[in-house]
């Protein structure tokens, strides 16, 4: 099955969800603080008289079961985000400067085209858009390579 997978393009999802990533990485200690804070508090007293509230709405009850699912989402989102820079940070550091810097102009700048990527390449390096193209190309083959074994 392995060889049915198309490693390049999972090389490029990967290279765009670095950014992804690295804020959940940042964020996490932060998100969880407030997670938990949202779960802590006593609630203002409620005058309704109106018939038909129930014993089960119980909004300490809601509050706290949504700040235990909201937890467990921080902490399985860290956790996906830890184990893919354990993947993909050793593989990106064995990249050229060079050949980082055309992975991210091409893939992990935000908003901006392949083309806008290309035209930086070729303005940094003097060269024709083909030949930024075929470097962006060996870039990318080169870190599917150390990410999958293999670019085909």
């Amino acid at each position: 099955m392995w060889n049915y997978l198309d490693k390049r393009r999972a090389t490029v999802a990967a290279l765009k969800d670095y950014d992804s990533m690295k804020f959940i990485i940042d964020s996490y200690h932060d998100d969880l603080k407030l997670a938990k804070q949202q779960m802590i508090g006593v609630n203002s007293p409620r005058y309704n008289f109106a018939p038909g509230a129930t014993g089960k709405d119980n909004p300490t009850e809601h509050r706290l079961i949504h700040g235990i699912d909201q937890t467990t989402k921080l902490n399985e989102r860290y956790q996906q985000a830890q184990l893919y820079f354990k993947w993909f940070e050793p593989a990106w550091q064995e990249l050229s400067d060079d050949e980082r810097f055309v992975l991210d102009v091409c893939y992990r700048t935000p908003n901006q085209s392949m083309n806008e990527g290309l035209t930086l390449l070729m303005d940094k390096y003097f060269i024709a858009k083909t030949t930024a193209y075929n470097r962006k190309n060996k870039a990318l083959d080169h870190l599917t390579l150390l990410l999958y074994g293999a670019h085909h």
